[in-house]
Order: structure tokens, then sequence, then C-alpha cells
């Protein structure tokens, strides 16, 4: 569907196309047809008239509307009494043939009565009853089905609602639909007042992020930016189609610069529009709001002077500017976009917002908001107002609120007196900080380039460059400037070069260049023992681990000892880069998952604690790897949610939690939802030049695509996956478990030769290790699907029964479950019905126990197949007596023309009454006819 558009307050609206899928003209078909009303809500620029439109054309087109009737009043229209019903009058036809007092009332409305009583103003006010039985008339005289639309009936006159709920409560649904669209985000009141209660309401909320990422990549923008843009925008059609075009008309470096949306006046003249749609007022309140970085409670508001707060956040509320909690008079209240906020915040000029915030810092009890008020609120620098920043900031970061206190280090920084150089100096290097553990890129960026414009020395620069290639998460590649800046500024200083090394050898592990990365871990480690700091040496020595386990070197739980030796706390250096969170990593891909999760939910507490964004959810991804695969899918799901919040929240590249999100959903959500999410992922991973998390999202689509069935498409992307952990040189199959779910789909897909070579490979490749982990039995249900296809079913049953005995000692249900689907698949096809029944029935109590809810369903599919099937052929009373006795002579190995002969019929009268047993017992060939009927081919026919 296309949405609307209003640049400017009285202008018609501009089309803009937008993705399809969003189902709201197809919803909103299904809805009318129920009552025959529909009411249609939504915000400013939510797309109402564009729908109203789309549903006319559609009844129109379909034959269920023979007239449309539309009526779109505007805000001056509220003052003009019957202006509604008289334009509706002005669309029927027939209206000479009323008579007396109806005649008259419609004349009245439209200004067609006696020229001197007009002039004279002696005109008596219209009927209403009239003018209610007038209007009924002309629309019961329409022939066929009438389509009544009434758009913005917030616009509408009391009179003309008074009549028009009148006529539409009189006429029958089946003679007069009605459509009513109203600008609100919570209630309808005037069209539910012309619908009545019980008509359905369609709400036309924002879009979704997978949306926005298809918009985005359609404007050649990179869909990584999804998740910023849909929270900036808020999901608003209009507002999110406006970031798509700026972002596209601005250079590829500065997007990627900035990793946030570029506004662009016509977001920030949208925005403001919207705010335009509430009194003066209320938007001075909002200004309050705007001005506020946390929680605002309406109690706050009114403490600081707003004392109707209450009512402009219910106005807010109805315009869908502002989002209440379920107490209105306590909740926090927040905006529905970061856009409406920044518009907000600019309102009125530089005295009014000083006078906010001073109203703020006076009325807020959080000593850490006052202070940033206080901070907003100065006209010069204060040495003592900007000592109290960098204390609110240190308290803010021990509350693991790394963003506040970035912000408020900026702030001290800026009012801090130019003779307090070194202040002002190590503020901005502790604000860059914060910010890469927020995730902040813009925050990062400011104060590295408020140390360069001080001139400040090489540590000091050094430090907020690295900080700002921190906040880049998986899209390294493009800070690679940054990087080479931070990397000349390091080579006098070895202590330095070494923290650079570090980062060079993450974006080459990024990149899918292990051995590079390698080496730079290498030189990390050697710069920082020769500049004797341990803490780099830590890290650099993790990092030289991690590449070692990716290329196969058994020397990776040496190098990983030596850095958990050095005893370095978790917090002083992070998490995702400590040996602590890399020995929980190298637990996870040898299958020590209770052990591993054990560890994880030691370390959620600190990465929370901390307030590192990327910390935060590289902990979170790994429960939920580690809670799918224990068969806890619920669970998983619940952290691949936290996951995604903190990756939206912090700008953080979007590839790794869509991945885990991908995961969680294939065990325990939606295997369409799985698919969705792995395509998204690898799309952004591919834009961040990320081939990790690329491969790993590929992985997952193809494992899904598997078990839906789709083995043409799984095999084209699982050989994609192999490709790209080739050019990488991965050497431990424990990390991605790819070559089990391969060769299981070229089995399925006529490529059994090729699957079992590649399990042969591997076996012979991989150590004792690695086949002690669940790669083992995978490894054995992928030769059984191999080797069924080539006819060896015997051996490949023992297979599958031995994988699923293996999968349940290493601990891993949900892949016993899959085995023992892949067991039932194999004896149905050998026909043995009763044995694939105990199969698939031992999978589906593990999925019901687990909440696999997409295998349970599944599962629960081929059971009621295989039970249909099974009643066909296992019930011969279905045949009739004489297809009973052909089918056993066929059984017992006669042709058709014996069988004919035995029964004295006619060969072509044998042959039709075959086809007629095929089909009820579900079989195509004679050889299946023993099998079927439960008969042994040397049974003795059955006498004629």
């Amino acid at each position: 569907m296309t949405r609307e558009r209003r640049p400017t307050p009285g202008a018609g609206p501009a089309r803009v196309a937008w993705p399809a899928g969003t189902g709201q003209v197809e919803r909103g078909e299904r809805l009318l047809r129920q009552t025959g009303r529909l009411v249609v809500l939504g915000p400013w620029g939510a797309g109402r008239t564009t729908l109203l439109s789309a549903l006319a054309a559609r009844q129109r087109a379909e034959g269920r509307a023979d007239h449309v009737l539309r009526l779109a009043p505007r805000p001056r229209d509220r003052a003009l009494p019957y202006g509604a019903v008289a334009a509706l009058f002005a669309q029927l036809p027939g209206r000479g043939a009323l008579e007396g007092g109806q005649l008259a009332a419609v004349e009245g409305v439209l200004g067609e009565g006696s020229p001197g009583k007009r002039a004279t103003g002696e005109a008596p006010p219209p009927d209403p009853l009239a003018l209610r039985l007038a209007l009924g008339t002309l629309l019961a005289r329409l022939p066929g089905h009438v389509l009544l639309t009434v758009d913005d009936t917030q616009w509408l006159d009391e009179d003309s609602a008074d009549v028009l709920g009148h006529v539409v409560r009189a006429l029958a649904p089946d003679r007069l639909a009605v459509v009513c669209a109203e600008r609100a985000a919570r209630r309808a009141d005037v069209a539910r007042g012309l619908c009545g209660d019980h008509a359905p309401r369609l709400c036309l909320g924002p879009v979704s992020a997978e949306e926005v990422a298809d918009l985005l990549v359609c404007h050649g923008v990179p869909g990584r930016h999804a998740a910023r843009v849909h929270r900036y925008g808020g999901g608003h059609p209009l507002l999110v189609q406006a970031l798509a075009e700026a972002m596209s008309g601005t250079s590829g470096a500065a997007v990627r610069s900035a990793h946030v949306p570029v506004p662009g006046d016509h977001v920030r003249e949208l925005a403001e529009l919207w705010l335009g749609t509430v009194s003066d007022e209320v938007r001075h309140t909002l200004l309050m709001l705007g001005l506020s970085a946390g929680a605002v409670s309406p109690a706050l508001l009114r403490r600081a002077g707003r004392a109707d707060a209450d009512a402009h956040l219910a106005a807010a509320d109805q315009a869908g500017i502002v989002r209440t909690g379920a107490d209105p008079h306590r909740d926090a209240v927040t905006f529905t976009a970061d856009a409406l906020r920044d518009a907000a915040a600019r309102t009125g000029g530089r005295p009014q917002r000083v006078a906010a915030h001073q109203a703020l810092a006076t009325a807020t009890e959080d000593p850490l908001h006052a202070t940033r008020h206080r901070l907003l609120a100065l006209e010069r620098p204060d040495g003592r107002l900007a000592r109290q920043g960098q204390e609110a900031a240190r308290w803010a970061r021990d509350c693991g609120e790394r963003a506040l206190a970035a912000e408020l280090l900026l702030l001290a920084a800026e009012h801090t007196p130019v003779r307090q150089r070194a202040e002002r100096i190590g503020r901005l290097v502790e604000a860059a900080r914060d910010a890469a553990a927020a995730g902040r890129c813009l925050l990062a960026l400011r104060a590295a380039d408020a140390l360069a414009a001080a001139r400040a020395g090489a540590r000091d620069q050094v430090a907020a460059l690295l900080a700002v290639v921190d906040t880049g998460g998986q899209a390294m590649d493009e800070l690679e400037d940054v990087l080479a800046r931070a990397l000349d500024l390091a080579r006098p200083h070895p202590a330095l070069l070494a923290a650079v090394e570090l980062r060079v050898a993450l974006r080459h592990n990024i990149s899918g260049r292990p051995f590079q990365a390698r080496h730079a871990a290498e030189r990390a480690v050697r710069t920082a023992e020769s500049a004797h700091d341990p803490t780099v040496r830590t890290l650099a020595l993790t990092m030289r681990a991690r590449m070692e386990r990716i290329t196969g070197d058994p020397g990776a739980a040496h190098t990983l000892a030596r850095a958990l030796e050095a005893g370095t706390p978790v917090g002083a250096i992070g998490i995702r880069n400590s040996p602590q969170y890399l020995a929980v990593r190298h637990a996870v891909f040898d299958d020590r998952l209770a052990a591993a999760r054990d560890r994880l939910m030691e370390l959620l507490p600190v990465a929370e604690r901390t307030g590192d964004a990327e910390d935060l959810q590289e902990v979170l991804r790994s429960l939920a790897e580690v809670d799918a695969r224990l068969g806890a899918p619920g669970r998983a799901l619940e952290w691949s949610e936290r996951a995604t919040v903190v990756c939206a929240a912090a700008g953080l590249s979007p590839g790794p939690s869509w991945y885990t999100a991908a995961l969680a959903e294939t065990a325990g959500g939606s295997f369409a939802r799985a698919a969705e999410r792995a395509r998204l992922g690898a799309q952004s991973s591919r834009e961040d030049h990320d081939l990790l998390f690329t491969s790993r999202n590929l992985l997952a689509l193809g494992s899904v695509q598997l078990a839906t069935g789709e083995v043409a498409a799984a095999v084209a992307t699982l050989r994609e996956v192999a490709e790209l952990e080739g050019h990488q040189r991965v050497d431990d199959p424990t990390m991605l478990r790819w070559q089990p779910e391969l060769a299981e789909a070229l089995a399925a897909h006529g490529g059994p030769d090729e699957g079992r070579l590649l399990v042969d490979r591997l076996r012979a490749t991989a150590g004792d290790r690695v086949l002690a982990t669940g790669i083992g039995p995978a490894l054995d249900r992928a030769e059984a699907a191999c080797l069924a296809r080539l006819g060896a079913e015997p051996r490949a049953t023992d297979l599958l029964r031995r994988a699923a005995a293996r999968f349940h000692r290493i601990g891993l249900p949900l892949e016993e479950a899959r085995t023992h689907l892949a067991l039932g698949r194999l004896e149905r096809t050998r026909r043995r019905h009763a044995a694939a029944r105990t199969a698939w029935r031992a999978a589906l109590v593990q999925y019901q126990q687990s909440g696999a809810h997409p295998w349970t369903a599944l599962t629960q599919d081929l059971l009621h197949r295989l039970d249909a099937t099974a009643t066909r052929a296992d019930t011969p009373h279905q045949l009739t007596e004489a297809e009973r006795k052909v089918a056993a002579l066929v059984a017992t190995g006669m042709t058709n023309q014996e069988a004919a002969d035995q029964l004295y019929l006619s060969v072509k009268t044998v042959e039709a009454t075959l086809s007629r047993v095929y089909r009820k017992l579900g079989i195509r060939s004679r050889a299946q006819l023993p099998r079927a009927r439960g008969m042994s081919s040397g049974e003795r026919a059955p006498r004629a």
C-alpha cells in the first residue's frame, strides 16, 4: 500500500511507496465484511487517507460498492453547522423528489431556499429530524450497495455528526457500509459515535524494523541502520521515509562515520508538523519532557511548574506523540519517536530552554539529572559546576549509565575554564571511554574531535580514537581511517601501539582473516610485554587464543591458560574481550553447556552493572544460544529479545543479534520468523563486511530451509557457508557446524555420495576432542541420511539410534529429538509405520516438554499424515469386495490377464479396478500391494 505524506499544512497528500506486505487494506476489508462498519484510527501522517482511498477502490473493483460517497472535513469545518451533511447531500441525486419539510431542510443546508430570506437572515434553522429523514430517503433510493467513507472525523461539526449517526444506525449494513477514520492514537470518539460501539477498529501503528530494513535497502542505504532509523522515527511511515531519503542523499562516509540516522531538514519539519497538532501549552510541557534525559513522570513536570501536565500528556498521548504507562499520573512518559523528542527540545528560544532546565534542576529528585540540567543552563564556564559534573559522571558510571556519564563529562569539559586545560582533556578522555562502553559513536566522536582541537597528547588522542573504533561494532572496516590515524599517533609509544594492534586483530577477525588477526595479536603481545603493560598483554593473549582456536592450532588452550593466569579482573578489561569470557565460549563450542551457563549467569550482573552495551549484548546472546541448545527455547527467546533491545538502543551492528534471534526462533518461536531474522542478519553482516556473522546467519537460514523441506534452497545457502568458511580458513568445525547440515541437505537433494564424502573427510581430519562433541552424532545423522538414499536402510537405522543416544548423553535434547524425526522418516520410507510412529512420538514428547513450538507443530503434522496413510493402508474393508479380490490376486504376482481369467473379467476392468485400489491404499505400483495389504507374496489367493 502507499502511505500519506503532507509536507505542509493544507497541501495535498504526496504519495510515497512503501514496501509491500503491510496487509492493512486486506485486514480492513476483512473487518468491514464482519459488520459493514469500520473505524480506522492512527496519529498524524499514519496513512488513514490512503487506506480509505485504497479500501474504496478495492470495494468498487470487486463489486461490493456500487456507489462510493466521501466526506473529508477540514479543521475550519467544525464551526460550520451541518457542513458535512451539506457536502453529502451535494453528492446524492434525486433531491428534487423530496417533498415538504424534507426538501426545505435540504435546501436550507445547501443554501438553495428563498433568496429573500437568505439575504435578510430570516431563513429558519434546519430541522434535524427532517434532515435525518431526507438523508435516509436519498441513501435508500440508491440502487445496489453504498459505501460511505468519512475521513478526519475529528473535524466533523456536532450537528452533522448527530444527523449522520442516526442515519447510519437506521440503514442496514448490507445496504450502507461505513468507514470512518479519525486522527487519534488511542480513542476514536467521533468515529465510534458514527459507527457504533461494537464496530471493529483498525489501528494504524508503526511499521516494523524489518519493513524499515527493506525500505532502506530500496533507497541504497545499508539495512543494518534499520534499528536506529526505526527508533529515531518511531516506526512512523512519514518520518522513516524521510530518514531513508535523507540518508540516501548523504555521502556514505558521513552515514558511516556517525553510525546514526541523518535527520535532514525534512525530517525535522515533519516532526515539528506533528507537534503542531497539539496546543502551545501542550508543546511547552513537551519541551520539558524533551529536555529531560531520563525517565520523566507527570509528578516531576508538575513540580517543574507544569500544573496541567496530566491533561497535556493525555492530549499528547491521544495525538500519538508520547507513550504513557498504565498509571498516567505516576508512570514514566516517553516520546514515541526520538525525532519528536529532538523537535520538542528545540521548541522556543534559548531563554525558554534555559528557564526549563533551571526548573527541571530544581524539580528532579535525581542528583545526576539535576547536575545535567544545571550544566545545560550555564551561560559561561564554571569550574565548580564542571567538577560536580565530573563527579556525577563517575556516579553514573558506577550505576551502569555510561551514556549519561559520557554526556555529563562532555558538558563538564565544555564548561571547564580555559586555564584548567589538563582537567578538560582528562574529562574528554573519560567521556570517550564511557561513550564507547555505551555504544554512542557520536558522543565518542565529539570527544575525539575536541581533543584534536585542543592539541592533546598522543596518549589522550589515541584513547579517544580507539573509543570511536570500539563503538563501530562489526562495521570496523568503515572506521579504517580512524584506526589508521590512531596507528600513526601510537607508533612511538609501545603501550599505545599494543592497544591499536589489538583493534587491528579484531578487524581482521571480523573481516574473515584469522591468520592476519593472529599475527596482529602476536605483535600486540610482544609490544605489550616490552611496554610492561599487563592489561593489554592479557587482552592480546586472549585474542591470540581466539585466533588459534579458529585456525585449529592445538596451542589455543595453553595460550588461553596464560591469559587466565594473569588474573586480570573482568571489570578492568571488559567482558567480551576477556579470557574469562573466551573460556565460556570454548565451553559452548565443546558442548559443556551447563558449565557455560553457570559462568554466564555470573557474568550477567557484571555486564548489567558496568553498562557496557556490547558486553551486555554478548552475554545475553550467549545465554540465548546455550538455552536454545539445552532445550529451553522459551528462555532463549527472552534472552534474545533483551539482546535485540540492547543492540537497538546502543546502535550496535544488528547482524549478531539477528543471528541469535534466528537461533531462538528456530528452537521455540517460528520457522518463518527465524528465516526472516537470518536473512536480515546476513544482509546486515554483508554490509558491515563481517564474514563471521554472514556465515552464521546463512547457516541459521540454511538450517531452517532444511527443516521446512526447502532442500534446494538449503543446499545453495549451505554451500555459500562452506565457501565463506573456506575463504576464512576456519579449521575448527565445532564453532560453526555447517558440515552435517550440508551433508543432510545434499542427501535430501539427490547428492548422497557428495554428502557422504563430506562426512568422511571431516571424520578423517577431526580429532577425538571434536568428535566427542555434538559434531560426532551430527555426522552420524548426516551419514544415515546419505546411506538411506543409497539403499542401506539397516545401517542408516543403526546410525540414527546411535546418534540419538549420543545426543542424549551430551545433553542436547532438541538434537536428540531431531534425530528421532529422521529415524521416523526412514522407517516410514520402509513402510514400517509402527516404528515411525514410535520415533515421532518420542520426538514429540521432547519437543513438547521443551516448548519447541515449531518443531512440535512439524512433528504433529508428520504423525497426522502418517495416521491418515496408515488408515488407508491398514483397513482393507475400505475396498469393495471386487476390489479386494483383484488386489489379492495381483498381490500374489498374477498379471492383469491372469487375474482377469481367474475372475472371468475383462483386462480393462481389472486395470480400472487396480487404479481404484492404488488410489485408496495410497500406493503407486503392484509391487507395493503385498506390503500395503499386510500380505506376503506367497499368500494363497482367495477363491473366486
